[in-house]
């Protein structure tokens, strides 16, 4: 095997993994929002922090 073949399968796996994140981040972004939307109104009505009401959610 040569430099040049090894850094092209580098090259091409470094790309396949950057696609693969990009859907990743897209759906996952995709499935928050609902939530955030859900959960918004109940947020601003209890006048609570975003950090804290989140972690409180996740917590109880």
């Amino acid at each position: 095997m040569s430099i040049a073949t090894i850094s092209g399968f580098v090259t091409a796996a470094l790309v396949l993994v950057g696609i693969a994140l990009a859907v990743l981040i897209v759906s996952v972004g995709i499935a928050a929002v609902p939530f955030f939307t859900q959960n918004h109104r109940v947020r601003v009505a209890r006048r609570e922090p975003l950090f804290r009401y989140y972690s409180h959610l996740a917590l109880n």
